[in-house]
């Protein structure tokens, strides 16, 4: 399975979208996040997907040119003050270490890091050693989950056989290990 496919088989994540509102100010779409209280061009924010809540649930759609937004129940024009979200972006190297872990393992590994309050888009950065051809190593993950800081390190082999280990250790010195995931 590949990493959308993946995606679309696990509970929604928390954190997974950034959310905000958005003004037409000199005739362009800009987007002010809640979170961050950041604006940026609305255009430069998302890759053609985007979300807009209206009529009590968030409607899934692809942003058009002059601010439409095309969605199974037809085209919506956005409005000054429409909320509206995106799913966050995975860096090239973490999305690309997700897809290498086998489909087991990375279900696995998703229920596990759910149970322990984190989320896949809680990941701040991600050293992939796979990149680089490196067949037994250790990877490297920070996630934020804005309650606790985790470090999680993924010893692993690859070869005729997987094999893959996984520890998380938090800003609060409590440490889990999780062996043979998969």
């Amino acid at each position: 399975m590949n990493i959308e496919q993946r995606l679309q088989c696990i509970a929604e994540q928390q954190r997974a979208y950034i959310q905000g509102t958005v003004e037409f100010v000199n005739d362009e779409w800009v987007f002010f996040d809640e979170e961050e209280e950041e604006a940026s061009l609305l255009e430069e924010m998302t890759e053609g997907k985007i979300e807009v809540f209206r009529y009590g649930h968030w409607l899934c759609g692809h942003l058009q040119e002059n601010g439409m937004v095309d969605t199974s129940t037809g085209v919506l024009p956005l409005r000054t003050g429409d909320r509206v979200r995106f799913r966050k972006r995975f860096s090239y190297a973490y999305q690309q270490w997700l897809a290498s872990l086998p489909d087991q393992t990375f279900f696995q590994f998703v229920q596990w890091l759910n149970q322990l309050g984190f989320s896949l888009y809680d990941c701040l950065y991600c050293y992939n050693g796979l990149l680089f051809a490196k067949y037994t190593g250790v990877n490297f993950m920070i996630y934020d989950n804005t309650e606790l800081i985790s470090n999680v390190q993924h010893y692993y082999e690859r070869g005729n056989t997987y094999k893959d280990h996984f520890e998380i250790t938090f800003n609060n010195g409590e440490r889990f290990i999780c062996t043979q995931l998969g």
